[in-house]
C-alpha cells in the first residue's frame, strides 16, 4: 500500500511540475480562455445520464491504458498492478466525480468512477509505437498516403478499438462529439513526420502538391468516418447540425495538420517538434466564435506551406 501511496504522490507531483513548465500566469489565462468551453461541460453534466459516463470514462482510460509507456517500470513494482491502475485511474477520474457529487448528480459519478474498471485487467502499454499484429501489412498502403502509415504504426491498436467502441455506442447522444474530438487531438501524431525528400520530389513535379494532398486525406478520413456519420443521423437525426459540426471541425483539422506540416518542413529534419500552433488551432475550433481564425490560420499556413516548398523544390 505504502507503494502505490508513494506512486501516486509521484504523479500529482508530476502534475504540478507540468503546470509549472507552461507558467501559472498562462495556465491561468489558458483557463480564462477556455471558460466558454467549461460551461458547455457544466450544462451537460448537469443532463448527462450514468451509463453515458460510465462509457466515457472507459474510453478515456482505454485510450491512457493501452499506450503507457511504463509498463517495464510497472513490472518492478512489487505490487498489484490491477490495485495499482484502480488508484491512479480514480485519481485521474476524481475532479469530474466530485464536480458531479456537486451537481447532485450521484448515479453518474458512480458510473464514471466503475467505467474503467473493465481496463484494470488489461495488459498496460502492450499496443503502443510498433507493436502491430502480424495479418496487419501497413507496407501495402500506398506511399501517397504516408501520414496515414505513421499514424497507425503508432496508434493503430488504439485508433481501431475506439473506432469500433464509439461505432457501437452510437445510440448515445455524445458519442461521435467524443470520437471527434479525440481524432483532433491525436491528428498531429499522423502528420508530425516528415518524409524522406525523395517521396516529395516525386509527388511535388505532379504540379498541385498541396491540394493533392489534402483532397486526398479529407477523402481518406471522411469516408472512414461515414458509417459513424450515418449511425449518428440514424439515432439523432434531430441533432443533424452536431455531425455536420463533427465533420466540418474535423476538416479543418486535417487542413491545417497538412499546411502546418508543410510551412514547418525542413530536408533534414525528422518531425515537427513544436505542437504550439496545433494547440492555438484547437482553441480556435472549441471556442465559440473563433471557426473563422481557424480559417484564417489555415490560410496562412497554406500560404507559407507552398512558399517553403517552392524554396526547396520548385
Amino acid at each position: 500500500m505504502n507503494t502505490i501511496f508513494t506512486f501516486l504522490h509521484f504523479r500529482i507531483k508530476q502534475f504540478f511540475r507540468s503546470i509549472r513548465e507552461i507558467g501559472i500566469p498562462l495556465f491561468f489565462i489558458l483557463l480564462l480562455v477556455t471558460t466558454g468551453i467549461t460551461f458547455k461541460i457544466l450544462a451537460f453534466l448537469s443532463v448527462v445520464q450514468g451509463i453515458e459516463m460510465g462509457f466515457f470514462s472507459l474510453v478515456i482510460i482505454v485510450s491512457i491504458h493501452l499506450t503507457r509507456k511504463d509498463s517495464h517500470f510497472l513490472k518492478s513494482l512489487t505490487v498489484s498492478r490491477p490495485l495499482l491502475f484502480l488508484a491512479e485511474y480514480s485519481l485521474i477520474l476524481l475532479p469530474v466525480s466530485i464536480l458531479l457529487f456537486f451537481l447532485e448528480k450521484v448515479e453518474p459519478a458512480i458510473y464514471w468512477q466503475l467505467g474503467m474498471l473493465p481496463v484494470l485487467l488489461f495488459p498496460a502499454g502492450d499496443f503502443k509505437n510498433n507493436k502491430i499484429a502480424p495479418l496487419v501489412n501497413l507496407d501495402r498502403i500506398p506511399v501517397k498516403y504516408f501520414e496515414i502509415k505513421q499514424g497507425f504504426r503508432k496508434m493503430f491498436f488504439v485508433i481501431v478499438l475506439l473506432y469500433l467502441v464509439t461505432l457501437g455506442c452510437s445510440f448515445f447522444i455524445g458519442t461521435l462529439i467524443l470520437f471527434g474530438v479525440f481524432l483532433l487531438m491525436i491528428l498531429p501524431v499522423f502528420f508530425q513526420d516528415f518524409e524522406p525528400k525523395e517521396m516529395i520530389v516525386l509527388e511535388y513535379e505532379k504540379d498541385d502538391f498541396l491540394k493533392n494532398k489534402v483532397l486526398r486525406h479529407l477523402l481518406i478520413f471522411q469516408i472512414a468516418l461515414l458509417p459513424h456519420y450515418l449511425m449518428f443521423l440514424f439515432y439523432h437525426f434531430e441533432m443533424w447540425y452536431l455531425g455536420l459540426a463533427c465533420f466540418v471541425g474535423l476538416s479543418l483539422g486535417i487542413m491545417f495538420n497538412i499546411v502546418y506540416k508543410y510551412a514547418s518542413y525542413r530536408p533534414n529534419v525528422p518531425k515537427i517538434f513544436s505542437n504550439t500552433f496545433q494547440g492555438v488551432f484547437l482553441l480556435t475550433l472549441f471556442m465559440p466564435g473563433l471557426v473563422l481564425a481557424s480559417i484564417g490560420l489555415i490560410i496562412y499556413f497554406w500560404r507559407k506551406a507552398n512558399e517553403n516548398l517552392a524554396y526547396y523544390y520548385g
